[in-house]
């Protein structure tokens, strides 16, 4: 991929689209085989978003925003039972695991 562009918080009432790099399966150096990275092929800001943007909470300046997205899986971790590269998924605003206790108890907000 050629650019990694995402919708960056600068402040309240101020947004930009800027190159943010291509992700990497890893935190803090350390590699993350439950993960996938997606090509996105459409997200917005969602309505929690807009709390941020109208100065109501407060947020690091030069976040990326946007996490209701559809993507195509384009790179898996090791540890990925139910996806494979060229899968077409949606992530919501709530986001589990699917194999925690939590999750398997159907209480994915807990995740």
């Amino acid at each position: 991929m050629s650019a990694n562009k995402a919708v960056v918080y600068k402040g309240p009432y101020q947004m930009a689209v800027e190159d943010i790099g291509y992700p990497k399966m890893q935190v803090k150096g350390k590699d993350v085989d439950h993960g996938v990275i997606l090509q996105i092929l459409a997200t917005n800001i969602c309505g929690s978003d807009l709390h941020m943007y109208r100065g109501r909470t407060d947020m690091q300046p030069n976040t990326p925003l946007g996490h209701e997205i559809t993507g195509m899986v384009i790179e898996k971790g090791t540890d990925v039972q139910f996806l494979e590269v060229g899968d077409i998924v949606s992530v919501p605003f709530n986001v589990a695991c699917g194999r925690c206790r939590n999750c398997k108890a159907q209480e994915t907000s807990t995740c």
